[in-house]
Formats: structure tokens, C-alpha cells, sequence
């Protein structure tokens, strides 16, 4: 019903949930969207214009929208609602942990282990998803993949889920040590593997520099 809503920022509900809610005023009537964090967190300030490209999803009881920064990131909602066991909420909380390039490489490597990052998904489910979906992953070739982020070697998997695991320590959550790790990942290139304190300072800066926006 609804393909997208161009509307000035009314309120920004962020929590530590992957899932969180923006009250857009659209031409004097406030439409309440449900986004992942790391969307929420980027589009924009209270007071600006901006476009929501949004899934309007129908129950007996409820009418929720569901909004996205991109199109490809609600195609791959779409896609995601397609697996048994995967819900509209479960979905969101699966891109905006992961991200969009992320998700769609996960399923593609056939990588259950990253995709359990996500609240929510647990091994089976993962496995699932893995299984029905990686068919389906040619259709955001041309869009997802030209813009994907570098690809960390084999043997640094194991220097990325250490630094990973001391985050979570720390008590950040996964959504914000992904954005943080593709950041480290974007603004710099390692002629040598890094060690697991340098990813750390480097993931803790760019968690700073996210945290005063």
C-alpha cells in the first residue's frame, strides 16, 4: 500500500533493541515506522525531510509499518518474511543487526554463524534460512553486491570474532559492533592481519565517533 513516505522527522525512539520506532509528520499526520537501529540512527535529525521507503504489514488486530533507508533493503524484508519461522519484526531485526551486505554474503557463503548473530535466530533457524534463501540471492546482485564491503580473509575470521567477543564484553550490542567493524573495515587497509588489540582500539574509535552524532 504504502511504497515510501517523504515526511519531516517528528521524534526518534532509540533504545538498545535492534528494533526501534520514528514518528514521521507527513503533511500534519504523524505516521509511526518501526526501523532497525543502525537505519534509525543514520537517516537523519529530528526537524528533517526525509524518505522512508516502508512495507505496510496487515493483521487482524494491528497495522504496522515497517521502514528502510533503501528499497534493496526492503526487497531482502520481503525475502526474509519468506522462511518460515521469520515474522516482519524478526526480519527488521535481522537486516539492522547485520546490515544489508552482510546478510546477503551470509546467505550466499552459506554462513550460519553469522546470521545467529542476529536476536532471535538460533542455529536451526539460521540453517533455514541458509537453505530456502540462497536461490533467491541472484536478484540483488546488481544492487547489494557492487557496494559490498571488503571481504575479511580467512585468517582473520578468527582475529575479527575475537575482537567481536571482547565488545560484547564491553556490553555493546551486535548491531552496534558490526556497524563498528564495517567501519574499521571501510577506513582502512591492513597491509599486514591486524592483531585483536589494534581492531579493538580502532572498533572502540569508531563506536565514539557513533555515539556523538
Amino acid at each position: 500500500m504504502f511504497a515510501f513516505l517523504k515526511g519531516t522527522i517528528a521524534h526518534k525512539e532509540l533504545s538498545t533493541q535492534p528494533v526501534d520506532r520514528l514518528l514521521l509528520d507527513v503533511s500534519g499526520v504523524g505516521f509511526e515506522i518501526w526501523m532497525a537501529q543502525r537505519n534509525l540512527a543514520t537517516i537523519g535529525e529530528v526537524g528533517e525531510d526525509v524518505i522512508v521507503h516502508t512495507f505496510l504489514a496487515v493483521r487482524e488486530t494491528e497495522l504496522t509499518i515497517f521502514g528502510f533507508e533503501t528499497q534493496d533493503e526492503r526487497q531482502l524484508f520481503q525475502t526474509l518474511k519468506t522462511v518460515t519461522g521469520v515474522g516482519p519484526k524478526l526480519a527488521l531485526s535481522i537486516i539492522g543487526t547485520l546490515g544489508l551486505n552482510h546478510c546477503i554474503d551470509s546467505i550466499v557463503n552459506q554462513d550460519d554463524r553469522v546470521m545467529s548473530q542476529a536476536p532471535g535466530v538460533g542455529p536451526k533457524l539460521a540453517k533455514r534460512i541458509m537453505l530456502e534463501l540462497k536461490s533467491k540471492m541472484d536478484e540483488f546482485a546488481p544492487h547489494a553486491m557492487k557496494s559490498s564491503l571488503p571481504v575479511v580473509k580467512d585468517n582473520m575470521r578468527a582475529i575479527f570474532d575475537e575482537t567481536r567477543l571482547i565488545l560484547e564484553g564491553l556490553g555493546y550490542t551486535a548491531t552496534e559492533i558490526n556497524m563498528a567493524l564495517d567501519s574499521v573495515k571501510k577506513d582502512n587497509e591492513f597491509d599486514n592481519d591486524p592483531d585483536v588489540e589494534m581492531l579493538v582500539q580502532l572498533s572502540l574509535r569508531a563506536l565514539g565517533k557513533a555515539s556523538v552524532k
